[in-house]
Formats: structure tokens, sequence, C-alpha cells
């Protein structure tokens, strides 16, 4: 029998590994684990497949988990069509679909699947990405990559015929590719690939990415580079072009600056292969997003001058011109997205898309003064994640809405008639929320609150808070203390001003469904109440995040929602660093975490995956202020010997190319050397990448988590009822 703060037998070997960096002795014992290739290192996985079959796999729950998300997930989901001239292309899972599939539709109802990954891929290891269509309708650009690897291919397809006419052409990781229209109407487009490997100039690692042209039916490795050059190894470019053509937008974002930075070319000027693009110095620095509309005016949604984003506008035939403000910012909201559609009478309108406390709003404003009219209904407190419309006008907008109790659905607003109605997804039938008596299981009838509750610093942080039906009205409203507290699910990100926005996940409805609570902050980091609320909680301020989110832990357990004893977490990605940072720091106030696909080494991260480009969010390890704030929370350099950790669960994907996989395993093998008493800690590995994967897998990984924070907390599956 092992002795408390001793090692297990088959513990990972420590070794004598240390730099001295500014002064810091920077121990990093299981640097080894970094070689994924060695035969040490794969003897040390063996083991813990081992120890996680143990854990998690052998326990009988796992299955009727495993069904209940799986159910849970048959609700589907839609993305709002994009209509060409006759046609309208839609993305649409459908119930026991493994993938979602990109559907045409004709003027006669008749439907076809255009890219069906499961035919294309039978493994179901093949997901769609990024895709558009030509002005005419008469060609796609489509992005596929498989086994989880984010370096997809490009592909032209024959939307006639479904036939493959070009590609693949690899390396395209990034935007969609932008259509010029030409005499056919389909010459060419602009898209972003990155260098090959043997292109990348000696001593200078990044992305190297180029924006090219590509002319159809022309050899795609003599495609012309339109922007980019070597002075910039990490910038990620965005490329759009105006619906009449005319004009192509690039944008650039570079890994240690804050912001991007713009560019915008009249393609009237010259080839379009020689695009003369002028930079924007207005806005440099903050986050913006330019576009051309149809009337000619360029629409700046941007960040300079305003927290939570403002409209801007300009003539970009004039290169001196300023930018105009038509929509401020208000207060509370961030501004997303803008559309502009035709009104009553033809008179053109803005449709603008806004978040309040990480819900979606739609506003109406008018186009010449940009004065707000009126609103556009939504179906609850939710998240409106894509709006499209006629590129060559009209009074339509699509737009997808979705809450933690509702599945992606599409709504279509008409400007004209100022209504709004759920739109019917050619093909399908009734959406299975309407699905009669007797057809399936029935989702569990969860609610919403979203709470205020004060940081350790006194400010103020919103937080979603979801319940079974059994809580009542008074304990929902704070009015009566919880009847007792319950497993409790938090999930946390805080970074990158990404919004913790509500959606549909099978796996929170899962643990609702059985009796648990599941809650997630608005924390700082994140982007929720506009850029400042994201600068709070970055760079040398990221402990503001964790605190934030041990705040939240502390503020559900004082109300008597849950105990330290039954709370558990979950992050992924930058939520994964986040719910390793609160594991190290207070082990004593959480009974389980799943730390998925983390950072967890902050002093190395830039040296993997994609790490060089998240130093503006970070801050290097080459420099010496910046890694003081590094080795401040790094998780990785935080563990501690004899301590009592939660059981921790580090969920790593070996084909994952923006975080390494060699984070979590460091992280398991520092944590089974330092924790007591037999705490749980145990390493699930899957082959897969970063994003998205089927319905199986994602069932199988989210099944796998609840049976293990599940477990630890007390809360087991439940049967679905059925309509």
């Amino acid at each position: 029998m092992t002795e408390p703060g001793a090692p297990a037998a088959d513990a990972a070997p420590r070794e004598d590994t240390v730099d001295h960096v500014f002064g810091h002795v920077v121990a990093d014992p299981y640097r080894w684990l970094e070689d994924a290739s060695s035969e040490r290192t794969a003897r040390w996985l063996r083991v813990q497949e081992e120890r996680f079959g143990a854990s998690v796999r052998a326990r009988p729950e796992r299955d009727t988990w495993y069904r209940r998300v799986t159910e849970l997930a048959d609700a589907g989901a839609t993305k709002p069509p994009v209509p060409r001239g006759r046609l309208v292309f839609f993305e649409d899972q459908r119930p026991g679909a493994e993938h979602p599939v990109l559907y045409v539709a004709g003027p006669d109802d008749e439907v076809r699947a255009l890219v069906d990954p499961a035919r294309l891929d039978p493994s179901g290891r093949t997901v769609l990405g990024a895709w558009s269509v030509s002005p005419d309708g008469a060609r796609l650009a489509c992005q596929l990559s498989s086994d989880g690897l984010e370096e997809p291919a490009l592909h032209v397809l024959d939307t006639a015929t479904g036939a493959f006419v070009e590609g693949p052409v690899d390396r395209t990781r990034g935007p969609a590719p932008a259509w010029v229209p030409g005499r056919s109407g389909h010459d060419g487009f602009y898209y972003v690939r990155r260098l090959p490997p043997d292109g990348i100039p000696a001593g200078r690692p990044g992305f190297h990415r180029r924006v090219h042209w590509h002319r159809l039916g022309t050899d795609p490795d003599s495609d012309p580079v339109v922007h980019g050059d070597d002075t910039e190894p990490s910038a990620a470019y965005g490329v759009a072009v105006s619906g009449a053509g005319r004009w192509l937008t690039v944008s650039a974002r570079v890994g240690h600056r804050p912001g991007n930075r713009l560019w915008l070319a009249d393609l009237t000027a010259g080839p379009p292969e020689t695009p003369d693009l002028r930079p924007l110095a207005e806005g440099e620095g903050a986050d913006s997003a330019l576009e051309v509309g149809r009337d000619g005016t360029a629409r700046v949604l941007t960040g300079s001058g305003a927290d939570g984003r403002r409209l801007c506008v300009f003539d970009p035939a004039d290169p001196g011109a300023r930018w105009t403000e038509l929509i401020g910012e208000r207060s509370g909201a961030v501004l997303q997205s803008v559309a502009a559609l035709d009104g009553p009478g033809g008179r053109p309108v803005l449709v603008a898309l806004w978040s309040r406390q990480a819900c979606a709003e739609l506003t109406l404003h008018d186009a010449d003064s940009g004065r707000m009219t009126g609103r556009v209904p939504l179906p609850g407190r939710g998240t409106v994640f894509h709006m499209t419309a006629r590129p060559e006008g009209g009074g339509d907008l699509w737009f997808s809405y979705t809450d933690y109790a509702t599945a992606q659905r599409v709504f279509r607003y008409d400007a004209r008639e100022g209504t709004v109605t759920e739109w019917p997804v050619p093909g399908r039938g009734p959406h299975p929320a309407a699905r009669t008596p007797g057809a399936g299981p029935r989702p569990p009838e969860i609610r919403t609150r979203f709470v205020e509750y004060p940081s350790t610093d006194g400010v103020r942080v919103t937080m979603a808070l979801v319940v079974p039906p059994d809580v009542t009205d008074a304990e929902l409203a704070g009015e009566t203390a919880p009847s007792r507290p319950r497993p409790l699910l938090m999930r946390g990100y805080g970074g990158f001003g990404v919004q913790a926005r509500p959606y549909y996940a099978p796996e929170v409805l899962a643990w609702v469904g059985a009796g648990g609570v599941f809650a997630e902050p608005h924390i700082r980091g994140g982007g929720e109440r506009g850029e400042r609320w994201h600068h709070a909680g970055r760079r040398e301020s990221k402990q503001r995040s964790v605190d934030d989110f041990h705040a939240a832990g502390d503020w559900l357990t004082a109300r008597g929602w849950t105990t330290p004893a039954r709370l558990a977490l979950t992050g992924t990605s930058n939520g994964g660093l986040l719910v390793g940072a609160a594991v190290v720091q207070r082990p004593d106030r959480y009974r389980a975490v799943n730390c998925a696909a983390p950072l967890l080494d902050m002093v190395r991260y830039e040296r993997f995956g994609l790490g060089r480009a998240w130093v503006h969010e970070y801050g290097s390890a080459a420099v010496e202020r910046e890694l003081e704030w590094l080795l401040s929370y790094s998780p990785y350099h935080h563990v501690r010997p004899g301590v009592r950790y939660p059981a921790v669960l580090l969920s790593a994907f070996d084909n994952d190319t923006r975080v390494d996989p060699l984070h979590a395993r460091k992280m398991c093998a520092a944590l089974q050397h330092a924790a007591v008493d037999g705490a749980e800690i145990v390493l699930r590995r899957e082959d897969l990448g970063h994003g998205a994967r089927s319905r199986s897998e994602a069932a199988g990984y989210a099944a796998d988590v609840l049976t293990f924070l599940g477990a630890a907390t007390g809360l087991r599956p439940r049967e679905l009822p059925t309509r």
C-alpha cells in the first residue's frame, strides 16, 4: 500500500530538468513527456489508458449517460440559408446524422445533399469546414478536414451535379474563400493558404499564411500571392469581396499585437491578381470588421472609440475619407454585426445584433441617420449565431437562435412586414421540438436565471444559472434558500474576448435533467461587456479571470446551491487553463474537474501549436516582466506535493493543432505524483483535434466527462421521459 504523500509505483519518473530564466529557477520534471513519439511516452500513455478505463469506462452508468446525450443530440441544428438567385444553400444536422450536411434547394422545392461528410468518409472522421458559393450559385468552394486535423483541404464543386471539379488544395486553414464575379459569374476567388513546410524560413517559426488569388481552371500551386509577406509569420488573415464584386477587404491579426489591421482595394482598377490594397490607418489597434454594402457605402464595426463597438461609415472611393459614426455604442451592450435590408416602401433599414449579459438583442435603425426605430422580437434570452440576407437586396433576414433549452433553429424576419416566423427547413418537415406524443424522448424542462455576484475585488459579475424543474420559483428568484445543495457543474472560459453565450448542449441538459445545477459565469477576460472586460482579464491581469471564477463557486456555495463536495468544474482550451489554475490554487473548494485540451505550462506554451498567436492574450516568456505574469498562475508550475487535490480528468486530443496535448500529459504526471489520499487523476486521450467531431464521438466524450464528474459529486443519470 502506498504511503500518504508517496508517488504510486507506476508514477512517471521525474527528471532534474531546470531552466534558468531571468533569474528564475524553473523546474520541468516531465519535459520528456513533450515527445509524443518516444517509446517511453508511449509506455506511460498505456498505463494512463488502463487507469482511465478503470475509472470511467468500467462504471455501469456510463452507458446510460451516453444514451441520454445521444438522445438529446437528436434535436439537430440548422444554420441560416445562403440564397443565390433561385437556389438556397444551408447546413442542417438531422436526427441520427453524424455530421451537418450542406444541402441545396431549388425553386421546385427539390432538396439535394451537396456535401455529406458521411458519404465522403463512412468512418465519420471527415468534417465540413468553411464554405462559400459563387455569386451565380454555380460553384461551391468548401474546406474538408479529416481526423480532427485543422489543416483542411479546399475543394470546388459544381452545384448542379455535386461533382468535385477542382482540388484538393492543401494548407487552407482560414476563412471561406471570397468569390469575384467574372464574365461567366464564377471566375475565381481569394483565399488564405499556409506556406509549405519547406518554404518556411529557417529560424522563423509561425504560420506564414498568405492571401492568394485563384482563377478557376488553373493550377493552385501557381496562384499568385496578393497579400502577406514574411514580416509577420503569425498573421491570421480574413478576406471578403463586396456583393457587386468591386471591393476586396483584407483583415489581419498578429499574435503580439492587440486588435487587427484592415486593407481595401478597388477591383475595377486592375486585374484581380494584383489588387492595390491600401491600409486603413483609422481604427488600427482595435478590433474592427469592414464590409462594403450594395449601396457602395463602407461600414465598419469597430472597437475604436467604443468599448462595446460602434458602426461607422465612409466612402471607400475616397482614400482620405474619415469614418463617421452611424450607430453609437449602447450602455451594457456589445455590437456584434449589422445587416442592411429593404424596409417598408423599399426604404433601407439596418438590423443590428447586440449582446447584453451574453444574450442577443436585435434592433432596427434608419440606414441614413442610424436612429433606432424598433426591435426584432426573439424567442427568448439566448444567442443569435448567424445572420444572412440576399446579396442583391430585399427585405428578408434569416438568423439562427439557440439557448440552454432550445436547439439551434432558424427564423425569418421580413423587414417590409415587420414579422418573425420560423423558417421551415426544406426537406426536413416539422422540427423535432414539435414532434407528436410518443415520437421520442422529451428534453428536460429546465429553467434559466441570470444572476449577479461580487468578485473578490467587489466588481459585479453576471452568471447564468440553469436548474431542473423541481426547483421552485422562489428558490430560483433567490427569495428562499434552495431546499438542498445539489451536484453543480460550473463551466468557464474567460479569454480572448469570447462571450459565454447560451447555447444548446446535450451534456448540460443531461446533467440538469438528472437533478443537477449548471452555472456559467461571465468572467473577466471574456467579451460579455466589451473590450475593457476582456482587457481586465488578460496578460498581467489574467489572475482576475481565475478570481472571478473562484468567487462564482463561493457565491453558489454560500447561497446553498451546492457544497465544495458537490461542485464540479469544466473548461476547454483557455477554459482548461482556467480550471487548471483554479484546482491548483484552491483544491479544497472543488470536488471534480474536467480540464480539456488545456494550456497548462505557460512558460513553454509559445513553442507549440498555435501558441505564438496568443502572445497578445497571455504575454511571452521571452520578456522578463511577462514571464513574471505567466509564472504567477501557470498551473503546471503550481502543483505541490502532499496536497489533497480533487478528482481531475485531463482530456487531450492527439491531433490537436491548436493546443498541444503535451500540456495535459505533463499536468497529469505532476498531479499523480503530488496528490494524496487516492485522488483520481486520469488522462483521457482521443485521436481527434481541437474542434468539430462526429455526433457519436461528441457523445462518447460527453458521456465520459459526465460519468467522471457525476461519480465524484453523487449525480447519476436519469431516463428521459417520452412524449
